[in-house]
């Protein structure tokens, strides 16, 4: 396994939130319905997407909205 992977799989593994987030971005998604989806405060799952997108693991579709971000993996 890539060096690169491997880091990846990690990252993912010292959180649940976090995985769980990484694996419903198979499609765009914003904070909202991810948070609806799962249950969970819209504000926690905005800032494990902002560490999913420091890693490099998603990007962001829509960078240059202000409102209703679209996140899916990269």
């Amino acid at each position: 396994m890539k060096e690169k992977e491997l880091k990846k799989k990690i990252f993912l593994k010292k959180g649940k939130l976090r995985q769980l987030i990484f694996d419903k971005l198979n499609e765009p998604k914003t904070a909202t319905e991810i948070a609806k989806e799962i249950n969970k405060n819209r504000a926690s799952i905005s800032c494990v997407l902002l560490d999913l997108q420091r890693k490099g693991l998603i990007r962001c579709v829509n960078p240059e909205d202000d409102r209703f971000r679209h996140y899916m993996r990269r």
